[in-house]
């Protein structure tokens, strides 16, 4: 494992990832995993090199995902800032490698290293894009659409065709009933879309995916031919 495969480190100077790895330590995620919960005292920083961790709103026994971390990012990173926990619990979708580095370490470091902490501020800029348009996507669109979207960002950050993502799961992630993300699985693999089998989700047609994913209520199914921003 090796801590450059995080595409957030890559971006680093070398004098930078030097320090950075000496504050980490491999660990090995597994999916289930919580990695952190609301307004936790304290927590760790996960550069992630092949594992998948959801940030995921919960409300009593619901929840809803709010966005998807892969090897391209990180997560807990705004402890680098000297911010909390938060009010998000940090769920491990798929297992896989990952950095850990204590949150006040990161802190302390960020704190000398500036260009470290603007390549850390335009990561959170951009991953609060996505936050944003999965929320819209959960007051506008339907389960089917959200389902696509949600397999085509999964695909997006494990870099996989094939994916364990039970109905469960999925349920869990986009905050409906498991019963939903049955009838419209059933319609993305009748549609040619994707195939599932005990669990495990595979996409046939990422271009259709793609235009279920963008379509609005009222559409026919069909969406506008752009490409969701993953």
């Amino acid at each position: 494992m090796n801590l450059l495969h995080n595409g957030l480190v890559a971006q680093l100077p070398p004098a930078d990832q030097g320090l950075l790895l000496r504050r980490c330590e491999p660990v090995e995620l597994t999916a289930g995993d919580v990695l952190s919960l609301p307004d936790q005292d304290d927590g760790h920083v996960h550069f992630l090199t092949s594992a998948c961790v959801a940030l995921v709103v919960r409300q009593g026994d619901s929840g809803l995902a709010v966005g998807l971390a892969g090897r391209e990012g990180a997560v807990g990173l705004q402890l680098a800032f000297g911010m909390g926990t938060g009010s998000l619990t940090l769920l491990v979708q798929q297992g896989g490698g990952a950095f850990r580095a204590e949150g006040a370490a990161m802190h302390r470091l960020a704190n000398r290293r500036m260009g470290m902490t603007r390549v850390f501020a335009n990561y959170l800029w951009g991953f609060s894009q996505e936050v944003a348009m999965l929320a819209a996507a959960a007051q506008l669109q339907d389960i089917r659409a959200r389902l696509a979207r949600w397999i085509l960002l999964s695909h997006a950050r494990s870099q996989q065709v094939d994916m364990q993502l039970t109905h469960l799961h999925l349920a869990e992630m986009l905050g409906v009933r498991r019963a939903g993300v049955t009838l419209a699985a059933r319609e993305l693999k009748a549609m040619g879309l994707v195939n599932y089998q005990r669990g495990r989700i595979q996409i046939v047609d990422t271009a259709g995916l793609e235009a279920v994913a963008n379509a609005l209520p009222g559409a026919n199914g069909q969406g506008n031919g752009g490409k969701p921003k993953v």
